[in-house]
């Protein structure tokens, strides 16, 4: 499972690769800006709601957010292995 500073790492690359600012995420989630920057910065975890609608916004999977395209690349791996 991917940790938590992953999580939010890739949160903020989502989010400044889109050019969107802390503040407009924050509104979205019905948060404070200060709250969100926690969350970015991992002193809070993201809560499940919280992900679902960044999910949502950025327009992108779970496994996204949570992996950055890493089971992708583990699959691969896996499949030489068995082969």
């Amino acid at each position: 499972m991917a940790n938590i500073n992953k999580i939010t790492n890739n949160l903020k690359a989502l989010r400044e690769e889109r050019g969107i600012k802390q503040k407009f995420i924050a509104e979205k989630l019905g948060i404070t800006p200060n709250y969100y920057s926690q969350i970015e910065n991992c002193h809070r975890p993201p809560q499940l709601e919280h992900l679902l609608i960044l999910r949502d916004l950025f327009n992108v999977s779970l496994d996204d957010i949570f992996f950055n395209g890493e089971i992708a690349n583990c699959d691969k791996v896996e499949a030489k292995v068995v082969s």
